[in-house]
């Protein structure tokens, strides 16, 4: 699902972002008709991709109270207190992860949750970056690394940037008169943030025209990336004033490798599949 160019919502096939769409279409079905006046849901030729503001807020109740979790979430919990690093596994290997990664992927999203950039850690608003590093580097350091190699590398780079597109499933009209939702206008202009992992402040990107998703700044290349996701499960947490919120990280790797990971105890085996099992 990482692709750095153009408009990911078309070409997405994460199975977390379908249950998504499916959950949130049934709860817009129930408020549509609820309120009378709205269309219906098969009638309206956007509803089975974007959803308004409201609809997402009432999706993500049910994510945060009862929803799954990512199926190869990392085993980061430590991370939360103490510097150092974790073991995970990429692509079938395993390997060490900086807890400096997790430290300042938390930061971006509680920054991004601050400034109104991202409202929600789900996959209808936000759930994913692509990572990448200066061009330069990638081809001094990175270029001609052995495959398995890079990953492992990238992630201890200080000038690692993860870029995130948040409002993936945003509708900024109205749905039965069109008109422009102005808060959820001002939301979308925010939707494109890069991230630092240097302790910068993240960085609003200019919107794209057509709210589409920019693609990584021209000085960076982009590889691979990782996913997020809001659950009552979840290992990780982030603060916002009385209010905690439990998420998970995951690497962008195969979804199914976690059934045939090398050296993992059955507890860790259990983890990585799904909080209602």
């Amino acid at each position: 699902m990482f692709f750095s160019k153009g408009n990911d919502r078309k070409a997405d096939k994460n199975p977390m972002r379908q249950i998504a769409v499916t959950c949130a279409a049934v709860i817009c079905v129930g408020v549509a008709g609820l309120s009378g006046g709205a269309l219906a849901i098969e009638e309206d030729p956007y509803s089975t991709w974007f959803f308004t503001s409201e609809e997402i807020t009432a999706a993500y109740q049910y994510q945060q109270n009862y929803g799954e979790r990512l199926r190869a979430p990392l085993r980061a919990t430590d991370c939360a207190f103490r510097d150092g690093e974790f073991t995970t596994f990429y692509r079938g290997a395993r390997f060490r992860v900086p807890c400096r990664f997790i430290t300042e992927v938390t930061r971006h999203l509680k920054q991004m949750l601050d400034v109104g950039a991202a409202r929600y850690l789900f996959p209808l608003d936000a759930d994913h970056a692509h990572l990448g590093v200066p061009k330069d580097a990638w081809d001094k350091k990175y270029k001609h690394l052995p495959l398995e190699e890079i990953f492992p590398a990238l992630v201890r780079d200080p000038d690692l940037v993860a870029l995130y597109h948040t409002a993936e499933h945003l509708r900024v009209t109205d749905r039965t008169n069109g008109a422009v939702n102005a808060d959820a206008k001002a939301w979308q202009e925010k939707r494109n943030v890069l991230g630092y992992f240097d302790g910068r402040p993240i960085t609003i990107l200019p919107p794209h025209a057509n709210g589409q998703g920019a693609s990584m700044p021209q000085d960076y290349y982009s590889y691979s990336g990782f996913t997020f996701l809001a659950s009552p499960r979840g290992e990780l947490f982030l603060t916002r004033g009385l209010n905690v919120i439990t998420f998970d990280v995951a690497f962008d790797a195969d979804h199914n490798e976690e059934f045939a990971l090398p050296n993992v105890g059955d507890d860790d085996k259990r983890l990585s599949r799904t909080a209602s099992q």
